[in-house]
Order: structure tokens, then C-alpha cells, then sequence
């Protein structure tokens, strides 16, 4: 039986191998270039296993940049370096509070992606998919008095660098030279916040996000 960790590079590496076969491709009929800036709003949340108590979704911000590279008629490739906010609450039983307890953590974020779009040159509608690299800056707990401490309350991040898959649509209208658009993404994280050996408290502690962007981007060639 294939470890965990093992499984998740089997799906992690195709991915990667996918997106960096647009770069090598022999026989490129277009050569278009992009830079621009997104922003936006994210929802996230934790998968823990086992569960202890019932979790909410949290609500963050995200912004980044992106650098966007078209090699051939609807495919391409786009890099991006993103703050975005992550975490989850929790709403244990009988508390009359909005959350018992909530985690929120402050990644910087990279996604490495497979571009794909169908439409003219002035509306695309668009695909974004492929492997995301993340890394923990901060964390911060919030309790509330009177609240059930549990096992990971006060338990620090254990496992700052995460990856995952991401994957998204959306469109964009091309206004000459700039681009504006919008697009949703959900991540699910392959990694786990806590250590997941036997012995450790947790099997699964992988974090799900949610994104939704506007984004506006201009052509350099």
C-alpha cells in the first residue's frame, strides 16, 4: 500500500509535468506575455481527523501578481506570487458566541498553472489548473471564554510549507493591450498543518480555500 505522502506526489508531479510541456512545445504559433495584479476575497476551512468538533469557513483577503506566458492558440502557462489569508472557525455545541474558537493563518502563495481559454480575441473565457506552494508566515488563535480547549488549541503550525492543487475558471474581456477579469479557484491542500505520523494526534490536517478574484492584466507583447 502506497504511503500518503507518496500518493500525493503521484498526483502532484503529472501536473507539473503537464504544465511544463506548453514550454517545450516545438512548434509555437503565438508568443504573448502578460503581467498584472488580482485581489479578492477567500474562504477557507480545515479538514481534521479525527473530528472533534464542527468547523465554519473563515473569511480572508488575497492579492498577488501574476506573469502570463501564451505559446500557442488556448494554452499557456501563468506563475503568481499571492498573500492569502487561510484558517477555519469552530462552533462547539451550546455557545451562544458567533465562533468557540478560530485559527487564522497568513501564507504567501505560489501557484504554478496550466493556462487554457476558448473565445476571440476580445472575450476568453478561461482555465487555470495545477500545483500551488504556500508558506505559513503567522498564525493567531482567537478563544472564547468558557469555550472547550481540544487537542490542537494552542498546538503551534507544524508544517509551515504546503502544496496542494488548485484549480479554477472565469473569463476576461482584452481592451487592446489590457486585460480585465474575474475567476473563482478552489485548493485543496495535499499537505497537513500537524505532524501526521502515527504517534502524532492527527491522521489529516489539510486546509481547503476558496478564492474569488478580480484581476487586471497588461499584454507586454
Amino acid at each position: 500500500m502506497l504511503h500518503p505522502m507518496h500518493l500525493r506526489y503521484k498526483l502532484l508531479l503529472p501536473l507539473m509535468a503537464l504544465s511544463l510541456s506548453v514550454v517545450q512545445a516545438q512548434y509555437n504559433t503565438k508568443n504573448e506575455w502578460y503581467v498584472g495584479v488580482a485581489g479578492g476575497a477567500s474562504l477557507s476551512n480545515v479538514t481534521l481527523v479525527p473530528k472533534l468538533v464542527d468547523k465554519q469557513f473563515a473569511i480572508g483577503n488575497t492579492a498577488g501578481l501574476s506573469v502570463r506566458y501564451i505559446s500557442e492558440p488556448h494554452f499557456g502557462l501563468q506563475a503568481e506570487v499571492n498573500y492569502l489569508d487561510a484558517g477555519w472557525q469552530e462552533d462547539q455545541e451550546g455557545s451562544t458566541q458567533p465562533f468557540s474558537y478560530q485559527r487564522q493563518v497568513k501564507m504567501v502563495d505560489v501557484p504554478l498553472l496550466l493556462h487554457a481559454y476558448t473565445g476571440d480575441h476580445i472575450f476568453r473565457g478561461i482555465l487555470n489548473v495545477g500545483p500551488r506552494f504556500s508558506y505559513v508566515l503567522s498564525e493567531e488563535e482567537t478563544f472564547v471564554v468558557g469555550a472547550t480547549r481540544l487537542l490542537h488549541h494552542g498546538k503551534a503550525i507544524e508544517s509551515p510549507f504546503q502544496y496542494g492543487l488548485v484549480g479554477g475558471g472565469g473569463f476576461e474581456l482584452h481592451l487592446k493591450r489590457l486585460v480585465v477579469g474575474v475567476e473563482g479557484r478552489y485548493t485543496y491542500y495535499l499537505s497537513n498543518l500537524f505532524a501526521d505520523a502515527v504517534s502524532d494526534d492527527f491522521n489529516t490536517s489539510s486546509l481547503q480555500v476558496v478564492t474569488i478574484n478580480a484581476f487586471i492584466q497588461i499584454q507586454l507583447h
